[in-house]
């Protein structure tokens, strides 16, 4: 679980974030599922870069700055990182990637997919419709980010930060409509492997590709997602209709 180090405590690891990145949610989840102990540092777009390099990343959000030196850098590296501090801790719970080889690798299969094509373009798609909302901007430059990067994103570097968003990322609504249909048939081939009953992605045991699709998904599934940022109201017609009808259309 995030932490709040003191004078006293030992250190822990650093959890450098975007508070809104559903890549930084992964990474949380994995961490506090097996309940290791961590600092996240928070930040909005564009300040994350020199606290990640402050920790030895390659400027990149999440990554995990070590106690001991060094620095895991990315979502898929952190779950790895955290299935190996588990088995050596001897934390409760199954691991994460499993011992057989063909288990392993279909696990390996489905993490990509979801990191390379779901994650991205479900990110995409949102911002297509909430990047120029008032509420976006409120969400970027809230707590726990530091005050002082708060009252610039509040005093206009938002609208400098925005612009360098839709342009780095590719955000207009040709795009989101394109990013939405891999979004859907990610969802079609998730929806086919679960389809004989399985209880989860590769069988019955709960493992990184489960945590991967949940996570990079949430962008894409609607109301309780924009309800964890605070931006339900702030939905437009067209992401409403998308998201209440289910993302997986007939």
């Amino acid at each position: 679980m995030a932490a709040t180090p003191s004078a006293e405590s030992p250190a822990l690891p650093t959890l450098v974030t975007i508070g809104v990145s559903h890549f930084c949610e992964k990474a949380r989840w994995a961490l506090q599922r097996y309940g290791l102990a961590y600092v996240e540092d928070t930040h909005p777009p564009g300040f994350h870069r020199p606290a990640a390099k402050r920790v030895g990343g390659r400027r990149a959000t999440p990554c995990l700055g070590l106690p001991t030196g060094g620095c895991v850098d990315g979502s898929d590296a952190i779950l790895r990182w955290v299935d190996e501090q588990r088995g050596a801790a001897g934390k409760p719970g199954l691991p994460l990637y499993p011992q057989e080889p063909a288990a392993a690798e279909e696990v390996t299969r489905l993490c990509r997919l979801f990191d390379k094509e779901l994650g991205p373009a479900a990110r995409v798609w949102a911002y297509s419709h909430l990047l120029y909302t008032r509420q976006i901007a409120e969400a970027m430059a809230s707590p726990p980010a530091p005050w002082g990067e708060r009252l610039a994103m509040r005093m206009g570097l938002w609208l400098v930060t925005r612009s360098l968003m839709a342009r780095g990322l590719g955000i207009n609504a040709e795009n989101g409509a394109a990013a939405f249909e891999v979004v859907q048939r990610v969802f079609v081939e998730v929806d086919a492997l679960l389809a004989d009953g399985r209880p989860f992605l590769t069988g019955q045991q709960f493992t990184a590709a489960d945590l991967t699709f949940a996570a990079l998904a949430a962008p894409a599934v609607g109301q309780a997602y924009a309800n964890a940022l605070g931006l339900s109201e702030a939905m437009p017609a067209a992401m409403r209709e998308q998201t209440e009808r289910g993302v997986v259309l007939s």
